[in-house]
């Protein structure tokens, strides 16, 4: 792992455990005592891709003057469509109060309306705003499609080999997040 401010070698987050004692600041110098994971051009440069894609979303929250949450939520209308305010706490991992506060903050700035279900008029969906909608589409395409140029200037064996890590870097991740949490 690198660090974001330097290109030092650090310790596999692994090997942190147990370092220094449980009264005492921790310290960046008690890495280099652990077994270093060698940097490399692939690792650094996904490093910076995951640093910038999180300072894109920060960005694209700040155009549509919104928070984290309520962008994850917008992203959720946008990809899936209308929601009900327990289908959007579910995506979010909220309770349906907080959904709540989080429909009720973007219909206030306008990014999404509240509407009867077709089929059953006794429930609410959410449904994003073609305003809002096109606002960040604005903003994403540029990079959507210059991604898309980029994959379309290689040749197919190195496009195929970059899928393919890909794939393998996804299913790290995957496996990842869903390995159960460490007790307390």
């Amino acid at each position: 792992m690198v660090d974001d401010r330097n290109s030092e070698v650090m310790a596999a987050p692994t090997a942190l455990a147990g370092l220094g004692d449980a009264g005492t600041p921790w310290s960046r110098e008690e890495l280099s005592t652990q077994q270093p994971i060698e940097v490399n051009p692939i690792g650094d440069a996904l490093r910076q891709i995951n640093h910038l894609s999180r300072a894109f979303e920060r960005r694209l929250g700040s155009v549509l003057s919104v928070n984290q949450t309520d962008l994850t939520a917008m992203e959720h209308l946008i990809q899936e469509g209308p929601l009900t305010p327990s289908d959007l706490a579910a995506r979010l991992g909220v309770t349906t109060a907080a959904s709540t506060l989080v429909v009720d903050r973007l219909v206030a700035l306008g990014h999404v309306e509240r509407h009867r279900h077709t089929s059953d008029r006794r429930k609410i969906v959410v449904v994003p705003s073609r305003t809002s909608v096109e606002r960040a589409i604005d903003e994403l395409m540029p990079v959507i499609a210059g991604v898309a140029g980029l994959v379309d200037d290689l040749p197919p064996a190195d496009r195929a080999t970059i899928a393919a890590f890909l794939d393998r870097v996804i299913t790290l991740y995957t496996s990842a997040v869903a390995a159960p949490l460490p007790e307390a």
